[in-house]
C-alpha cells in the first residue's frame, strides 16, 4: 500500500538529498552525526519543511505505510521517524493538558520527538520535580536513544509515569555513541513544569501502543 502522507515529489526530494546532500561533505562530517547524519538531518528538515512529519489525525494504516514509504527510499530515515510517529500517537490519545498541548503545538510547526528507550540514571536534584510551589527544576541523568540525538528537537523521557519533554538541544545537555544507540547525559539540566506530561504510565502502556520496528533491519511487516 503505498501512502497518502508522503507524495511522490517528496519521494524523490528524499532519495536525492540522501545521495547527495546539500550540505558540504567536510562541514558534515565533522560533526557528531558525520556526514550520514548530516543527510539524513536534511532528510528530516525537509519532510518538516512540507509537514509530512506531523502525522498527527492519521489512521494506523496510513503512518504504517508511510514507514513503509520512508523504508523504501532509505530504511534508516525511516528508524529516525519509527518513535516520533508511534509517540504522536500516544500523545494523540491522552487527555489534553498545557504540556502536551504545547508539544502537540511543536509538532504541528514541524518539530521531530523521539524516546528514551533506556532511563539509566535520572535524580532530581534537591530530591523534588517540578511542580504548582517550584515550577523549575534541574535534572543529573543518563538515557539512551536509539538514534543520533541531532536529528530531533525532543526526547520524550518516562520517569515514574510522567513524560518530561526534554528539549535536545538546551543547555548542558550532551551525547555521545554507545553501544550501538546514543547516550544522553545530563548535568544540571533545568526542566519547568509545563514540560511534564502526566501519562501516569510508561508510553508502551498506552492502550493502542504499537511497537516500532526497526526498518533497517527489517523493511517489511511493519505493524
Amino acid at each position: 500500500m503505498s501512502s497518502k502522507i508522503l507524495d511522490p515529489d517528496s519521494a524523490l526530494v528524499l532519495s536525492e538529498i540522501l545521495a547527495e546532500p546539500a550540505l558540504p561533505v567536510g562541514t558534515a562530517a565533522a560533526g557528531p552525526g558525520g556526514a550520514r547524519g548530516a543527510a539524513l538531518r536534511e532528510a528530516v528538515d525537509h519532510l518538516t519543511s512540507v509537514r509530512t512529519s506531523d502525522v498527527r489525525g492519521r489512521t494506523e494504516d496510513e503512518t504504517d505505510a508511510f514507514l513503509r514509504d520512508l523504508a523504501a527510499i532509505d530504511p534508516e530515515l525511516a528508524d529516525v521517524l519509527r518513535w516520533h510517529v508511534a509517540l504522536i500517537a500516544v500523545l494523540e490519545a491522552h487527555g489534553p493538558s498545557r504540556a502536551r498541548n504545547a508539544v502537540l503545538g511543536d509538532i504541528a510547526r514541524g518539530d521531530v520527538l523521539t524516546l528514551a528507550t533506556d532511563v539509566r540514571r535520572w535524580q532530581w536534584r534537591e530530591g523534588r520535580a517540578p511542580g504548582e510551589a517550584n515550577p523549575i527544576a534541574a535534572v543529573d541523568g543518563e538515557v539512551s536513544v536509539d538514534e543520533y540525538p541531532g536529528l530531533y528537537d525532543y526526547i520524550l523521557v518516562s520517569v515514574d509515569g510522567t513524560l518530561v519533554a526534554l528539549p535536545t538541544h538546551r543547555d548542558r545537555v550532551e551525547w555521545e555513541p554507545q553501544g550501538g544507540a546514543w547516550s544522553v547525559r545530563l548535568d544540571r539540566v533545568t526542566v519547568h513544569r509545563d514540560e511534564l506530561i502526566d501519562l501516569g504510565h510508561h508510553p508502551r502502556e498506552a492502550a493502542g501502543w504499537r511497537e516500532p520496528i526497526h526498518t533497517a533491519r527489517r523493511i517489511d511487516g511493519i505493524r
